[in-house]
């Protein structure tokens, strides 16, 4: 769809539009500083974009415009929108900062649906405005359910049980969840998520690591037969990104 009229609600391209028809993006920049993230060297020297996270000026107060403009063009038709490809919209700043808050109850009051992905057991926080409200789905990333391997790639994400259990909760209250397992940085780390998460989310999106190099090779017709294979078992519905298509 055009972004006619739009400021900070957009349509993304590429990877990432896959996920999702509308986009945005509370932060620039991030302090989980995981070591596959896209976006670093993208935005100012590498390590630039780890250094902060960087609200858009006037976030808030275009957020607000976009999903009046929204409302009125498309009404219940409107796509849902996806926080975030920018940086972690519920990274550490945000506790102190609550654009994120700000944010969701500018949606909820226009009634748009959106979806949020997180590493972050920081939207629990928000809980109070997000369980109750019908068109929201709560999304987690994992790579790893091991912890040493979350500190080395995932170093500013902190205890990864927390973020089982956001996600456990999440489930528990009968919001529709999804897992991102994106990048798979090794098969056997990525079955370890799935047989440890199994059917806590109604859906599953795997993307492959290709700008950068994995801890080890992987093979994507291996990859894609083992995953399937394990998430078949658990009768959960998923789907391979087109970063996962090989010749």
């Amino acid at each position: 769809m055009r972004n006619r009229g739009l400021r900070a609600i957009y349509t993304p391209r590429g990877a990432a539009r896959e996920y999702a028809e509308l986009a945005l993006n509370p932060y620039k920049g991030c302090t989980h500083r995981c070591i596959y993230c896209y976006n670093n060297g993208r935005y100012g020297k590498p390590g630039q974009f780890f250094s902060g996270p960087q609200p858009r000026d006037n976030i808030v107060n275009l957020v607000r415009r976009d999903c009046r403009v929204l409302k009125t063009n498309l009404g219940d038709l409107c796509p849902e929108i996806h926080l975030s490809f920018l940086g972690d919209c519920y990274q550490p700043a945000e506790d102190d900062l609550q654009i994120t808050r700000q944010i969701i109850e500018i949606l909820i009051h226009y009634n748009l649906a959106f979806t949020i992905l997180t590493k972050s057991p920081l939207i629990l926080r928000d809980v109070d405005l997000l369980a109750p409200y019908p068109h929201f789905r709560a999304g987690f990333s994992f790579t790893s359910v091991d912890q040493d391997q979350v500190d080395a790639w995932e170093p500013g994400t902190g205890d990864i049980k927390k973020r089982i259990s956001a996600l456990q909760q999440f489930s528990k209250m009968g919001k529709l969840t999804w897992i991102s397992l994106e990048p798979v940085m090794s098969i056997d780390a990525t079955l370890e998520v799935i047989n440890t998460l199994g059917n806590l989310a109604g859906f599953y999106w795997i993307g492959a690591l290709n700008h950068i190099s994995p801890p080890k090779p992987i093979d994507k017709k291996e990859a894609r037969q083992r995953i399937g294979a394990a998430l078949d078992r658990l009768g959960c519905k998923y789907a391979f990104k087109n970063s996962f298509n090989f010749s």
